[in-house]
């Protein structure tokens, strides 16, 4: 509870992790029992009993779970307790262990493969210390094709574990006469690839949990990204590191954990994610993640926000789709922007008075995907100056909660260091706008509130209310109801 969900967090998560539809709707609802509630979660049924049914072990989703060594026994006693956890709140694990040193170490084959036996059996004595159970395998899931060299994967001993609620702890070899060590990475993309021929098994995440952390954030450094859009900055965040040689000895990982999750996610639904964590952040990280399907620091923050610091060193990473920039009207598909603006607000668009202003004051649209997501900005005249203002912000309901939001909203104000904007006074938006806004003022006499992004925007008050004032409705009322979805 410490995550601290918003309603729509905890409808996704209950929706999505637990495994009783019928409790997931009561405690989505926040209603009473009643009488048509099932008489397992009924005012008469014990606490006990109530958080024994929320906490079921019967879980409806699947982490693939790369554990990087070496790790010393705090860190996995750690692994091992938050590995629990997550099963609790409906998170499953198939954990791959590495370790860092495998790859330079000087022996052979079969010596490799008995150390890093060793080394997994003490993962699976830490998922046993703290109550859980755990199921080493060594051997039995890849094969290497001698036609092709590809790996053949078989799920037979990973399925077996799972049904008898055991934590399958994977051993990255390959079946020959002698089991041969194959990188760690490579296990986890031949496993992805396999469980996603399957809805039912298909991960819902692709996990890391390491000693150095997440992805570094070449834009600030000492910290870590908090939310990586793989598409769109994958290229960029190898370029940082070929500009920064230390970098490569201080997180000897990270780009070739990048590629793996980029390969993973590219084979996932959207609705997927991979999350890389130091052991230092278990279990907090991964449970706040876990509840609330977002970075523990939102990177749509204002620069100097305390609340966007990524203390924890925790990177979430979406596939993400690609951003495309406008700017002009015809350029735009204006049929799917109406479908998305309508969608998004609820509200029939004035389209001939929408599109006819923009063909003299757009400034630009930043486009996501196929129309999931939208900003439309306008060049805005007040007196000898103009403005850019944010005249609409919109997400598809199909493409919310995939981190879309703070992605496109960090692509606006790299784009337009300075903008303003207004909500009117009842929006429940406001508490967002309000932690990413550099400032705010509630306009006297009317229903609107000014927000502006930037430093200088103070000195614009007065210009800024004049924009706010004159800007004309977009929509001519609601939607009719059977455009509603």
């Amino acid at each position: 509870m410490n995550t601290a969900p918003s309603k729509r967090e905890l409808r996704h998560f209950l929706k999505r992790y637990v495994p009783d539809p019928e409790l997931s709707a009561h405690l989505a609802t926040g209603q009473a029992a009643t009488p048509d509630v099932p008489q397992k979660i009924t005012i008469g049924v014990s606490p006990k009993e109530y958080v024994n049914t929320l906490l079921s072990p019967n879980a409806r989703q699947l982490a693939l779970t790369k554990v990087e060594g070496p790790l010393e026994r705090p860190d996995w006693l750690a692994v091992g307790s938050t590995l629990l956890k997550l099963r609790k709140l409906g998170l499953t694990s198939i954990v791959v262990f590495d370790n860092i040193h495998w790859r330079v170490a000087d022996q052979s084959p079969s010596e490799a493969s008995k150390t890093m036996m060793n080394e997994c059996m003490a993962l699976v004595e830490a998922i046993e210390k703290a109550g859980g159970r755990a199921r080493p395998i060594y051997g039995g899931v890849l094969e290497r094709r001698s036609r092709d060299g590809a790996l053949d994967v078989h799920l037979d001993y990973i399925k077996s574990a799972l049904e008898h609620n055991q934590v399958p702890v994977l051993v990255p070899v390959v079946s020959e006469d002698t089991p041969r060590p194959i990188a760690a990475n490579e296990m986890m993309v031949a496993l992805t690839k396999k469980l996603a021929q399957d809805e039912k098994t298909t991960p819902a995440k692709i996990v890391v949990v390491n000693t150095e952390g997440g992805i570094p954030n070449h834009e600030h450094p000492g910290t870590a990204h908090s939310l990586v859009n793989v598409q769109e900055e994958y290229d960029s965040i190898l370029d940082a590191f070929h500009q920064q040689p230390t970098w490569q000895r201080a997180y000897p990982t990270t780009t070739r954990n990048l590629s793996m999750i980029r390969s993973c996610l590219a084979m996932l639904p959207t609705t997927s994610s991979a999350i890389v964590t130091p052991t230092a952040s278990l279990p907090s990280s991964l449970i706040a993640n876990l509840v609330t399907d977002k970075p523990l620091y939102s990177s749509s923050l204002p620069a100097g926000s305390p609340e966007r610091i990524n203390s924890s060193r925790s990177t979430v990473l979406r596939h993400g789709i690609k951003i495309n920039k406008y700017d002009r009207i015809s350029d735009l598909d204006l049929p799917r922007l109406t479908k998305l603006l309508e969608a998004s607000f609820l509200k029939k668009l004035d389209e001939p008075a929408f599109y006819g202003r923009l063909e003299d004051v757009l400034a630009g649209a930043i486009i996501a995907g196929d129309y999931e997501g939208a900003v439309i900005m306008t060049s805005e005249q007040a007196g000898a100056s103009r403005h850019a203002y944010l005249d609409k912000f919109a997400i598809a309901p199909t493409s919310q909660g995939i981190g879309l939001t703070d992605i496109l909203w960090k692509q606006m104000c790299d784009a337009y260091p300075e903008l303003l904007w207004r909500s009117r006074k009842d929006n429940g938006v406001n508490k967002w706008y309000f932690e990413r806004s550099n400032g705010y003022i509630r306009l006297k006499d009317t229903n609107w509130v000014l927000f502006w992004h930037g430093s200088k925007g103070f000195n614009y008050i007065d210009e800024y209310a004049s924009i706010v004032h004159k800007v004309p409705a977009s929509f001519s009322g609601p939607l009719p109801k059977n455009q509603l979805r």
